[in-house]
């Protein structure tokens, strides 16, 4: 089955991954798995941990985000496309949406959005050699 293509006639091959910021890795590790998640990637004592259910995926991360509110959610996005290939096309379409380039992070690229209602988004290129 191939992916569905946008209005646009493009796909990205974009999956959404949501990110909760934790004031524990422990403790937030031992949550999910409570709920039958299993820790796939990072670590339980680390910074980052990345916990399965099913074929869906929680990105844990122990900082708060810029604003300090550990109840926000951020909408993270995993691309098998090149992350410029995107920027390329939202710079055509829709510019403003575009809050940071394509940048080089300790755990990959990235590639920063804006949506109308103001939320951030992240997509990613992760390395896979660094957080496995």
């Amino acid at each position: 089955m191939t992916e569905p293509l946008s209005p646009l006639g493009r796909s990205f091959g974009l999956s959404v991954q949501p990110m909760v910021h934790v004031a524990e890795m422990p403790a937030a590790v031992s949550f999910y798995e409570s709920l039958g998640g299993r820790l796939i990637y990072g670590s339980r004592d680390g910074d980052w941990a990345l916990m399965g259910f099913g074929g869906t995926f929680v990105s844990l991360l122990a900082r708060p985000p810029g604003d300090g509110d550990l109840s926000r959610v951020e909408l993270q996005f995993m691309s098998t496309a090149p992350l410029e290939a995107i920027e390329a096309h939202l710079n055509a379409v829709a510019p403003s949406a575009i809050d940071r380039g394509v940048a080089d992070e300790a755990f990959g690229r990235m590639l920063k959005l804006t949506t109308p209602d103001g939320l951030l988004i992240k997509i990613l290129e992760l390395e896979r050699d660094l957080i496995e």
